[in-house]
C-alpha cells in the first residue's frame, strides 16, 4: 500500500472515536422509536463529509477538481475539511482519556469480581449506568465543540501567508562582495486545484517586495499532475531577483513528471523546460557559482532522490518518499570536487535531512522544506520543535537548525499536501541574510 493510500486510511481511521462518542450520547438521550433514526441521520451526514475527502486522494478523479475554481472547492469541500479536523484533534486529544478511562474501567471491574463475596450486595445497577452515561454524553457533546473550533481555525489557517524575519546566516569563507546579500526561499508551491495562478501572483507579488537578491525554489512546484504546470509557469513569470532565480526538484514534482530523455534522472524535464522559459534555472545535482574568480559563491542544487531514481520504478511507488543517505552522499561529494577550497557553499535539497550529511562539506546553508512545517497540523511545540501530524518523521521538521558552524533552515511551505489543512502552521516566505563569520550575528 503507497503513502498515500495509508494517508487516506488514516484519516478514514480518525472518524471511529468521534463517531463513536456521538453514537453513545444518541444511544442515551434519544428515545427508542427515535434513535435508529438518529443514528441513519448521522451516519449519512458523516458520510457526506468523509466521500469529498477521497477526492483528494484518488489519482483518476483529481483532474476533475480542476474544473471548479478555488473559490468553488472551498465552499463544497470546507464543511468535510472542518469535520477531517475535528475527527484527527477529537482523536489525538481524546483518545488517550478514552484509553485511560476503558483501562480503569477494566480494572475495577477485575478487582471487583476478585473482591465480591456471593453474599455482598450488588449495587444500584441504574446508578452505574447513570454515570457511564454522563461521561460518553458528554464526550459526545463534545464533537459539536470540537468541529465548531476546527471550522475556525481552518478558516483562520487561510489568511495571509506569514513572511519570516531576516535571519543572519554566517557562511564560511563569504567574501565581502557576498556580505549582506539577502536570500528569500519559496518552498512546496504545490500547484493543483487549490493553488492557482492567482495565488502564486500574490506570492510573487510579496517576494518581489522585499527586493532580494537571489530567489530560491526548493521543490514541489507542483502537486501530483502536469495538468497544473501552464498556471504554474504563468504565475511564476513575474518573479524577480538581481541575480536570478534557482530551483530544485522535490518528490512530488518528480511523480507528476514521469517524461525524461536522460539516464540519469527519472522524470521532472518538463517541469524543468518550462521553468527555464520564465528565466528559472532548475538545479539538478549540479552546481552554479554567482560571480567568478576568487569572489564568488557555489550554489548547490540536489535533485530529489529515491529508489525511483536507482531503479526505473512507478514513482509514488514503495520507497519514494523515504530518504537515502548513501546517493545522497554520493551526489554531494560528486558536487563538492567541481568547487575549489575555501569558496563558500550554499546546498538546495528538498528533502531536509540532507543536512545530516553536509558536515564534511563544510555547507554554509542548506535551505530545505518538504515537512509542511510539521505535517500542516501542529497541537504544539516542545523545545522549540514543532509537534505535528508528521513532525516525527523528519530529524529537522520546521526552522532554523545550526549544526557544526553551519545552518539549516527548514520552510513550512506555501502549498497544501493532499488536503488544504492547516493549523497552527501557517504558509510561509522565509529570508535570510548572509553575513561573514568573524562579524557579529544579528537577527533583524
Amino acid at each position: 500500500m503507497g503513502f498515500r493510500s495509508n494517508i487516506f486510511l488514516l484519516m478514514v481511521l480518525f472518524n471511529f472515536l468521534p463517531l463513536f462518542a456521538l453514537y453513545r450520547a444518541v444511544r442515551l438521550w434519544s428515545g427508542s422509536k427515535s434513535r435508529q433514526k438518529i443514528l441513519v441521520a448521522l451516519a449519512l451526514f458523516i458520510l457526506a463529509f468523509n466521500v469529498p475527502i477521497s477526492v483528494f486522494w484518488i489519482r483518476s478523479l483529481y483532474p476533475y477538481l480542476y474544473d471548479l475554481s478555488p473559490s468553488t472547492l472551498r465552499v463544497i469541500f470546507f464543511p468535510a475539511l472542518a469535520w477531517q479536523t475535528t475527527a484527527l484533534l477529537f482523536t489525538l486529544f481524546l483518545g488517550p482519556v478514552y484509553i485511560i478511562w476503558g483501562a480503569g474501567a477494566a480494572a475495577r471491574k477485575v478487582i471487583k469480581r476478585k473482591l465480591e463475596t456471593p453474599q455482598a450486595a450488588s449495587p444500584p445497577r441504574a446508578a452505574a449506568i447513570s454515570r457511564r452515561g454522563f461521561l460518553t454524553s458528554g464526550a459526545g457533546l463534545l464533537v459539536p465543540a470540537v468541529f465548531g473550533f476546527s471550522a475556525f481555525k481552518l478558516q483562520d489557517s487561510m489568511a495571509d501567508v506569514d513572511i519570516s524575519r531576516v535571519l543572519s546566516i554566517p557562511i564560511p569563507h563569504l567574501p565581502r562582495s557576498f556580505d549582506g546579500m539577502t536570500i528569500v526561499q519559496l518552498s512546496d508551491l504545490h500547484v493543483g486545484p487549490y493553488i492557482r495562478q492567482k495565488e502564486l501572483e500574490y506570492w510573487v507579488s510579496l517576494t518581489n517586495q522585499l527586493r532580494p537578491d537571489l530567489v530560491v525554489l526548493t521543490g514541489d512546484v507542483i502537486d501530483r499532475s502536469l495538468l497544473s504546470l501552464p498556471e504554474a509557469i504563468k504565475g511564476l513569470t513575474g518573479l524577480r531577483s538581481t541575480l536570478g532565480v534557482l530551483a530544485v526538484m522535490g518528490n512530488h514534482d518528480i511523480a507528476s513528471d514521469r517524461y525524461s530523455s536522460r539516464g540519469d534522472f527519472l522524470g521532472g524535464e518538463r517541469i524543468a523546460d518550462g521553468m527555464k522559459g520564465i528565466g528559472i534555472r532548475t538545479l539538478r545535482n549540479e552546481v552554479t557559482f554567482l560571480n567568478s574568480g576568487q569572489d564568488r559563491l557555489a550554489i548547490m542544487g540536489l535533485d530529489w532522490i529515491t529508489s525511483n531514481n536507482l531503479n526505473p520504478a512507478v514513482p509514488g511507488g514503495p520507497g519514494f518518499f523515504n530518504y537515502h543517505s548513501a546517493e545522497t552522499r554520493r551526489e554531494l561529494n560528486r558536487m563538492a570536487a567541481q568547487i575549489p577550497p575555501e569558496t563558500p557553499k550554499i546546498l538546495l535539497a528538498h528533502h531536509p535531512d540532507t543536512f545530516s550529511d553536509t558536515s564534511p562539506l563544510e555547507i554554509g546553508l542548506t535551505l530545505s522544506g518538504h515537512t509542511h512545517g510539521g505535517g500542516q497540523v501542529v497541537l504544539f511545540n516542545w523545545n522549540g520543535a514543532p509537534v505535528g501530524l508528521s513532525s516525527a518523521r523528519f530529524k529537522y521538521a520546521s526552522g532554523l537548525y545550526r549544526e557544526n558552524g553551519c545552518s539549516l533552515y527548514v520552510n513550512r511551505g506555501l502549498g497544501y499536501l493532499g488536503v488544504p489543512i492547516r493549523i497552527n502552521c501557517p504558509p510561509e516566505i522565509s529570508q535570510f541574510r548572509l553575513t561573514r563569520p568573524n562579524l557579529p550575528e544579528q537577527v533583524g
